[in-house]
Formats: structure tokens, sequence, C-alpha cells
């Protein structure tokens, strides 16, 4: 396979806002639209993506999820670079909706990037939406479903490695629940 060389914080600058820019009678204004959405949201939206399919989980998730509870899985692998430009501008555009603090983990490299939202639900455990994308490995996998406060805080406290076309974002291991890890390279 090809490497596709995409810059994902080049897409998320160029979607960071959701303003417009109008000139009217020689005035210009700029209208920004502030409306935020739920991470269930979000997921439905993401789910939606060209090039992207809900599916169960596989050999390519780069996500091990023991964590996550009720785990919904939306991913496209092995895209090429106009689909991966296309499907991540419009992840970034989505993810943008979601408000910053409900971010808990994540970065982004220009080549690799993953992102941990969670929020707290009615049931008394936390949404969680997690999001991985490999510019060169032509991957983006989104993942939605619950956790509780002890997982949550074992991701928000979770190591994160970037460097060139890999990630880590791995959470120490909870008795009785297992495993949360993340990892982008070559492999995966």
């Amino acid at each position: 396979m090809k490497k596709i060389f995409f810059s994902l914080l080049a897409v998320l600058a160029i979607t960071a806002t959701s303003c417009q820019q109008t000139a009217n009678n020689s005035v210009a204004t700029e209208k920004c639209d502030t409306s935020t959405i739920s991470l269930k949201d979000a997921f439905d939206e993401l789910s939606k993506l060209p090039n992207i399919t809900v599916t169960t989980p596989d050999y390519n998730l780069p996500v091990i999820s023991d964590f996550v509870e009720n785990g919904t899985i939306a991913a496209g692998y092995n895209l090429n670079a106009s689909q991966i430009y296309e499907s991540a501008t419009k992840a970034f555009t989505v993810l943008n909706k979601v408000p910053l603090t409900s971010m808990i983990n994540g970065g982004n490299n220009n080549n690799v990037a993953a992102f941990v939202y969670t929020e707290p639900n009615d049931k008394g455990s936390n949404d969680i939406l997690i999001v991985a994308m490999s510019g060169p490995k032509g991957s983006l996998a989104f993942m939605y479903g619950t956790v509780n406060d002890t997982c949550k805080s074992a991701i928000q406290n979770a190591k994160l490695e970037i460097q060139g076309d890999f990630l880590s974002l791995e959470a120490e291991s909870i008795p009785d629940v297992g495993d949360f890890n993340i990892i982008l390279s070559k492999a995966r």
C-alpha cells in the first residue's frame, strides 16, 4: 500500500471554526455557529460520513476497549488520499461541535490523531466517544459507548505518545475490567 501523506492538523486548522464572513454595504461581518452537540449525536453524524460504515470490532480496529460498555463502532479502512481527506475534513467539522471541555485525552501530529471525549449521562456513568485517525494508514475509526468513573479516570490519566506515524494512548489495566489502548502504527 502506498504511503498516504495527509495533514490531519491542517484539516483541523481549516475547520477549526464554523464562522462565515459576509460583506454587506462595505461592512464585513462574521457569524459563528456556536451550537454544540452531544457525544451520541456526534457519533451518529460521524457514522454517516462518506467512506465510513458501522461495523463490528475486527483486527483492523486500533482500539482495545475492554473499558467501554455497549460499544458501537464506525470506521473506514485502507482509504486513499482523497477519501481520507474528504472523510477526515468532515469528521473534524463534526468534532468541532463537541465541547472542548468534554475532551479528556488526545493529540494530533499531522500524521495520526486520537481523541477521547466523555460526558456524564443520566444513568450515573459516562458516555464516551473515541476517535482514532491515521493519514498514512488511511483509516478513521470512531467508537461510542459508556464507561464508569474509574475507567474514565484511567483514560484521562493515560500516557499519550506520538511520533511520526506512531500514536499510543494506553491506560493502566483495571482489575476485573481489562485494558484500554489506542495504537496507531504501520501495523494497525
